[in-house]
């Protein structure tokens, strides 16, 4: 053994690493920390800016998607549970990307829906229906655009919860 002295092949490797070598690691001033992490901030906002302006057209195909799959569910056996499984990852994802892209009611009423495809099976006699109702909802908030402040927008998202939660309690 060669006591506490680390390998020299590990040595030589640091050396020629200047990350692995302490000595050698770049350092940044505190000024430079903040423009550096001011420019990442800067650019991660103008991606979510541009994305945010996309997101009315991929939330109308998604919308598109919720329609096609509510209607096998309603008249076709066969895939019914796979259906409803696309069904619950789409609303989850319209969910989340609603509050990223500044659509919170789209958020809102999507966050319902996965609370009813959460609690309610894809054999639940009353699924369709509010699957349907729902997407109805969706496609109107989207297309108004409304804000959290819309009253309009929060008597939907409160009558789709109130929905949702009484037809999970029967």
């Amino acid at each position: 053994m060669r006591g506490d002295r680390p390998p020299a092949e590990l040595v030589a490797a640091r050396s020629r690493n200047p990350f692995g070598n302490p000595e050698k690691r770049p350092q940044l001033s505190p000024e430079s920390r903040h423009s550096v992490a001011d420019e990442v901030l800067r650019r991660a906002q103008a991606a979510v800016d541009a994305l945010s302006a996309e997101y009315p057209q991929h939330a109308m195909r998604d919308i598109a998607r919720l329609i096609v799959l509510a209607d096998r569910m309603a008249h076709n056996a066969d895939g019914r549970l796979s259906d409803f499984d696309e069904i619950s990852r789409i609303a989850h994802d319209m969910r989340g990307q609603g509050a990223v892209f500044g659509f919170p009611m789209m958020t809102r009423c999507a966050g319902s829906l996965c609370r009813a495809t959460r609690t309610l099976g894809p054999d639940d006699g009353a699924i369709v229906h509010l699957i349907r109702t729902h997407i109805a909802a969706l496609y109107a908030v989207l297309n108004s655009r409304a804000g959290a402040d819309d009253p309009v927008a929060e008597s939907v998202a409160r009558g789709l919860e109130l929905l949702v939660h009484a037809n999970t309690r029967r």
